[in-house]
């Protein structure tokens, strides 16, 4: 099983809570306000993971490996929302338990290797974020949060495209869906309120008219089916999800 190696590079990984982060030394006259709003928000976005897990834990109900898997992420994802809540609780700035249930939104139904593609390249772009914002951070307690949540959400990409690769090995038909997903996913615009998408360089949808974009689809390619023939770009047409076949 997948899960018992994911289980174990996870766990060596894996950072504490109480011991790696000083939030005595944190000083909050380094912080704006809008830095306070943003960390806000991102606090409560982890909870999304509540969602995801329950479309997963549904949707993959008769594969084991991977359901186990999740348990280990969703633990993960809950540090990362515990994390930034104790951080905003020492500015004096509490996260009130009444706010967080109007975040349970639930994603609408799609096919299950949508769902896993589309985490995958969440979590990627995650990474990214956290990078940026642990870049830029005028605070250094949290700049070392951001780090230790980038790490964190890039091993979960790594985690996620092990998956992927089992599902294309399982059904190769797949793959031409996973393909377009992930083109639409990168072509989609970024919020450009949010100070990490600033921060990360020009936008995917400033790139959107790049007619070269699908060559970078091709590390992707290679990380999901190395041993296959290119896919050419024409044969890649679509910018929205598509279904595919059961895993």
């Amino acid at each position: 099983m997948l899960y018992d190696q994911l289980f174990v590079s996870l766990e060596r990984a894996r950072w504490n809570l109480s011991r790696d982060i000083d939030f005595d030394a944190i000083e909050p006259a380094k912080l704006s306000r809008q830095w306070i709003l943003d960390v806000r928000e991102v606090c409560l976005t982890q909870l999304a993971a509540l969602s995801a897990t329950e479309t997963f834990l549904g949707d993959f109900r008769t594969d084991i490996d991977f359901c186990s898997f999740v348990s280990v992420w969703l633990y993960e994802e809950m540090e990362h929302h515990l994390v930034l809540r104790k951080y905003l609780e020492h500015l004096g700035e509490a996260v009130e338990e009444s706010e967080l249930p109007r975040l349970r939104v639930s994603a609408g139904e799609v096919p299950a290797i949508d769902a896993l593609t589309l985490r995958f390249f969440r979590e990627q772009r995650l990474a990214q974020r956290y990078a940026a914002l642990a870049a830029t951070a005028p605070e250094p307690v949290l700049g070392r949060i951001f780090t230790i949540l980038a790490a964190g959400e890039a091993r979960h990409a790594a985690a996620y495209a092990t998956y992927l690769r089992r599902a294309v090995k399982r059904n190769p038909a797949a793959l031409p869906s996973v393909l377009r997903l992930g083109l639409w996913t990168l072509r989609g615009a970024d919020d450009p309120a949010s100070p990490a998408a600033a921060a990360a360089g020009p936008s995917a949808a400033q790139r959107r008219e790049d007619c070269h974009y699908i060559r970078r689809m091709q590390g992707l390619y290679r990380l999901l089916a190395a041993d296959s023939t290119m896919v050419a770009e024409e044969e890649l047409p679509a910018l929205r999800p598509a279904a595919a076949g059961a895993l």
